[in-house]
């Protein structure tokens, strides 16, 4: 019986690759049979046009007229005709074509029925035997340990998601203040050597207030990605600000030197936004490279223990 229950599994994993085989299988046909369906339009129509054309040069019209007096009506009605006569091969084509890929369709469909159940009856199968090998104490000791090991690296993998989508939050936090800061940049550029006033002077602290809100949410986002980065180790120490001290003193002093220094303000704190943008791409890249990793790891530890639960024989 435990070796028939082995057996069983087997069989079973057979068929639910053969299902699973033939499910992909009909994908493609079925994207075929869209495809080859929309050509057959598309032909239809330039079918139409064609014979169209050949109807214009068989009757009588001015530039029917035209044709024959320069004696090259003929030759415009046959190369009209054989164009038509190309069309229609073309549609005759596709639509054998399709017919042939429906018919393979139709035979995949009696395929898949032959099949029905394989998935449910393997992994009934499958609970089966793994009930089984955990009622045996030295199987039912190997199982808890691969269990152990899964649910640790998909803890694992949790915590750098977590971390992937706090780290992500800042980012996208810094990308709108760089973009605010470039806008008021512009604007302050207009200022200095435009000869911008008060309204370019508004529109580019306009900018820089909302670089700044861009900014403070940044670094209130950048604390739950220190937590997140704690839980796996890591450490980040960014920080960033941007002062509002020459806001009114632009306003008031409006001339060059003020202008320069605000621009100058500007501009640093621009440079500061992008090194922190830098900064947090490259932590989120190493983030990123270490879920793909870890899903590999998971992936061979989930088929492993699966592949150990179809081969292991029970006493």
């Amino acid at each position: 019986m435990p070796n028939e229950l082995s057996t069983q599994l087997l069989e079973a994993k057979e068929r639910m690759q053969r299902l699973n085989k033939a499910e992909r299988r009909r994908e493609e046909l079925l994207r075929r049979v869209n495809n080859q369906e929309r050509i057959i339009v598309q032909l239809e129509l330039q079918l139409e046009k064609e014979q169209a054309d050949v109807d214009k040069l068989t009757k009588m019209s001015l530039a029917n007229l035209f044709h024959t007096i320069l004696r090259s009506k003929e030759e415009q009605l046959e190369l009209e005709r054989q164009q038509a006569l190309a069309a229609a091969l073309k549609l005759q084509e596709e639509k054998q074509r399709l017919v042939s890929t429906q018919e393979n369709l139709r035979q995949l469909g009696d395929e898949l029925a032959q099949y029905t159940g394989a998935e449910r009856e393997y992994h009934r199968l499958m609970a089966v035997k793994e009930s089984a090998l955990r009622g045996a104490t030295e199987h039912g000791s190997k199982l808890i340990a691969m269990d152990d090991e899964i649910a640790d690296q998909t803890l694992q993998l949790k915590e750098i998601q977590e971390a992937l989508t706090a780290g992500n939050r800042v980012v996208s936090a810094l990308e709108d203040a760089s973009t605010s800061l470039e806008k008021a940049e512009n604007w302050g550029n207009w200022d200095t050597w435009g000869g911008g006033g008060l309204i370019s002077t508004s529109i580019k602290h306009e900018h820089v207030d909302h670089a700044k809100s861009h900014i403070q949410n940044a670094n209130h986002l950048l604390h739950a990605f220190r937590d997140e980065l704690d839980d796996l180790n890591q450490t980040i120490n960014i920080q960033i600000d941007i002062s509002g001290t020459l806001k009114m003193a632009d306003y008031w002093f409006d001339g060059l030197i003020t202008d320069w220094i605000v621009q100058g303000r500007i501009k640093n704190s621009q440079q500061q936004t992008l090194d922190a943008l830098n900064d947090i791409r490259s932590v989120v890249r190493d983030l990123q490279s270490k879920q793909a990793s870890g899903q590999a790891s998971l992936s061979a530890l989930q088929t492993k223990r699966q592949a150990w639960i179809e081969m292991t024989n029970l006493e």
